[in-house]
């Protein structure tokens, strides 16, 4: 039997509740940077590889190793009568899981049986007994949630964005916390208020309000997240690139490393500019201010206009 869960918060749990097999970590979370088609499983892992180090200031050489190695653990699925996938609703889970029962469904599976543990509950919060609880309830990938991962993992990774918006619009019961990942996504494409995306908002409202240590500015977002889907070290980038730029939104001062950011007393402190108030307030646009180069799944959006942009009032993506 295999294991297999985005990131590591409820490994050790199974393991103290005793379940038989490996148990194995799937780190690249697909929800941020560049998800291209096309791509030989060279170029892919390159691609994938070249962003992890340039978002999250890791080496690329040990980048390459961290991918390298998911792909051989995920290749030994055919030692195992079972594998079983542990996932919950939010954008981070829902974006891996399109990808690996797209990717099984490409495979020759032999006797092995692909398990889903879908959950609308968040994991990582769950003590041993619930995840005994829940993994009771596992069931084999049904055709039709094979065929919809397949449909949609195609359109996440497509040039288009607007065939995710039309996913949206079509029966996605067979994953039912499909729909509201992708909508989630599609947020975090420039707003056409203001050129800021979703959490970039959100992170800027709770500074103005006096918030200033990143950790508690995590929290605050989280709690304005309807489904939180992002960890802190995936959140510390987006505060990092809004203090660049010609005109930069915010400020960080002080000294620290990104490992004590999950520390109420980190010594880095964030303060907005007052162009970051501007545009905020929607009297100016981020994009027209300091341009984008930024990749959302297949799209890349580069120069000193959005391609795509995300209509808050309409709750659509415009072109």
């Amino acid at each position: 039997m295999l294991h297999i869960r985005c990131g590591d918060d409820i490994l050790y749990k199974l393991k103290e509740v005793n379940f038989p097999g490996k148990y194995m970590k799937w780190a690249d979370p697909l929800c941020q940077g560049p998800t291209p088609s096309g791509l030989t499983r060279e170029q892919w892992r390159a691609t994938r590889a070249k962003f992890a180090s340039d978002f999250y200031n890791i080496t690329l050489d040990y980048a390459l190793n961290c991918l390298s190695q998911q792909d051989e653990n995920l290749k030994e699925f055919l030692n195992h009568k079972e594998v079983i996938l542990w996932f919950e609703h939010g954008l981070f889970d829902q974006i891996i899981l399109i990808y690996l029962l797209n990717w099984f469904s490409q495979q020759a599976l032999g006797k092995t049986k692909i398990e889903l543990i879908y959950s609308g509950k968040h994991l990582g919060n769950m003590n041993s007994k619930n995840l005994k609880i829940l993994f009771e309830k596992k069931h084999p990938v049904t055709p039709q949630e094979f065929e919809l991962a397949q449909k949609t993992w195609k359109a996440f990774c497509s040039s288009n964005p607007s065939k995710i918006q039309s996913i949206t619009k079509q029966d996605s019961s067979s994953l039912p916390y499909l729909k509201g990942a992708l909508i989630r996504h599609l947020q975090q494409f420039p707003s056409k208020q203001n050129g800021l995306n979703l959490t970039e908002r959100f992170s800027l409202e709770v500074i103005s309000m006096g918030e200033y240590q990143p950790f508690r500015i995590f929290e605050a977002v989280q709690k304005k997240e309807e489904n939180p889907w992002l960890g802190i070290t995936m959140f510390w980038p987006y505060l990092q690139h809004l203090a660049t730029g010609d005109e930069p939104l915010l400020s960080i001062r002080g000294d620290g490393q990104w490992r004590s950011l999950g520390k109420p007393h980190s010594k880095l402190t964030v303060q907005m500019t007052q162009k970051g108030r501007e545009i905020l307030s929607g009297r100016s646009d981020n994009i027209k201010e300091n341009g984008i180069a930024r990749w959302l799944g297949g799209v890349h959006l580069f120069g000193d206009e959005a391609e795509w942009r995300w209509d808050s009032s309409t709750q659509t993506l415009v072109h």
